[in-house]
This record gives structure tokens, C-alpha cells and sequence, in this order.
């Protein structure tokens, strides 16, 4: 999937009397790893949702690839989501989890099958198809997710603090990891936390964002 600008243009949320996200306008170019940091409740999270399409704008454009896509499904943006809770199936092994992501898409149970074992080999889990998320350790359930979330090649992958829930430890390392894997996608990042260091580590750029306002863009 090529491209993956995303362009906000003015954009607003309200919920009721209180403005979550306040006439925000950002560029992010194609392929490149963003991020939004801010403290919990300054609008970082609202704002990725309205671009996955999880709620509506108030006011504003959400614009990909030249398109706004403001009022358009999720399903049917190039963009797809990982969670800080992996949202995985328990009832489904990993190769099943993963190959959810492919329920919009006609492919042969031959395709399908290659999509899979490609997916996990580029998140380091081939071996793993047969087991359940409750036989995996915390990072490989995320890299569960994020297999699923690339499966369909979207030309914009949302992370809402995917490591949010790990270790210290395991967290720095999945940090580098995740910024390998986007880099040999080159699939546009647009990656929610609140952690400084984690935004540093990864980022080509981000915008620190306070009561639901941009402060400032920088490197």
C-alpha cells in the first residue's frame, strides 16, 4: 500500500461541554515514524481514534491521502490500529489471530496462509501458530497484534501505547524492535504515548500535545 500522508486540518472533538481536542492541524509524511506525547487527557488518544475513524470530528478534516476520510468507516481507511490491550481472540491461536485481519479481503486459504507465516516471520514469531494468547508472554501477544495489524499492508499503522503493559526491561527492547519493523515496511507510524524517552527513542518527529492542543513539532 503506497502513500500515507495524513493531514489534519482544524480538527475538533467535543464531548458535551468539554473539548477534548481543540483545532489541531499536523502533517505527517509518508513513512515516517510520529509520535504524540502528552500526559494522560491532553487529546493524543482522541486524536489517533479520529484518525483510525473510532469517532467523529466535531469540526475539522482528517485528510489521507489527499482524501478526507472524516466521516468514512474504519474498514474501509488504509489504516489500521494496534492497542495497548492487543484486543487478541483467546479462543483463537496465533495464526488464526492474525489472519482476522484478513476477514475484508477475498484471499485463497493458500494466500492467506503465506500472508500469515510472512507477518510473523517479520515479527520473529514463526513456531508460534499453533499456540494461544494465554501461552504467551506479554510481548509476544503484542507482536501478535502488530502482525495482524501489518497483515493487510495499511498505509498507516496507529499505535495507542502498545507497551504500555510491558516491563521496563522488555519495553526498551520492543521499542527498537518496533522502529526495525518500520523501517523495513516503511509503512507511516503514527505511535500515542506519554513516555518522553519511548517518543525519542523511535520517532522521526512528534508533537507534544496539552489540553488538547499541539505545543509544539520538533525532531
Amino acid at each position: 500500500m503506497a502513500g500515507g500522508e495524513v493531514q489534519l486540518v482544524d480538527l475538533v472533538k467535543r464531548f458535551g461541554d468539554f473539548t477534548a481536542v481543540d483545532g489541531i492541524n499536523l502533517k505527517v509524511a509518508p513513512g515516517e515514524f510520529f509520535s504524540l506525547l502528552g500526559p494522560s487527557g491532553c487529546g493524543k488518544t482522541t486524536t489517533l481514534r479520529m484518525i483510525a475513524g473510532f469517532e467523529r470530528p466535531t469540526e475539522g478534516q482528517v485528510v489521507l491521502d489527499g482524501t478526507d476520510v472524516a466521516n468514512v468507516p474504519p474498514h474501509k481507511r488504509h489504516v489500521n490500529t494496534v492497542f495497548q490491550n492487543y484486543a487478541l481472540f483467546p479462543h483463537l491461536n496465533v495464526e488464526k489471530n492474525v489472519a482476522f485481519g484478513l476477514r475484508y479481503k477475498e484471499t485463497s486459504k493458500g494466500e492467506s496462509g503465506t500472508l500469515v507465516g510472512r507477518a510473523l516471520e517479520l515479527v520473529r514469531l514463526m513456531g508460534y501458530e499453533k499456540r494461544r494468547p494465554n501461552q504467551l508472554s506479554g510481548g509476544q501477544q503484542q507482536r501478535v497484534a502488530l502482525a495482524r495489524a501489518l497483515i493487510l499492508n495499511p498505509a498507516v499503522l496507529l499505535l495507542d501505547e502498545p507497551l504500555g503493559a510491558l516491563d521496563a526491561k522488555l519495553r526498551k527492547a520492543l521499542q527498537i524492535e518496533l522502529k526495525a519493523i518500520q523501517e523495513e515496511v516503511g509503512i507511516t507510524f503514527i505511535y500515542v504515548t506519554h513516555d518522553q524517552e519511548e517518543a525519542l527513542t523511535m520517532s522521526d518527529r512528534l508533537a507534544v500535545m496539552s489540553n488538547g492542543q499541539i505545543e509544539q513539532v520538533g525532531p
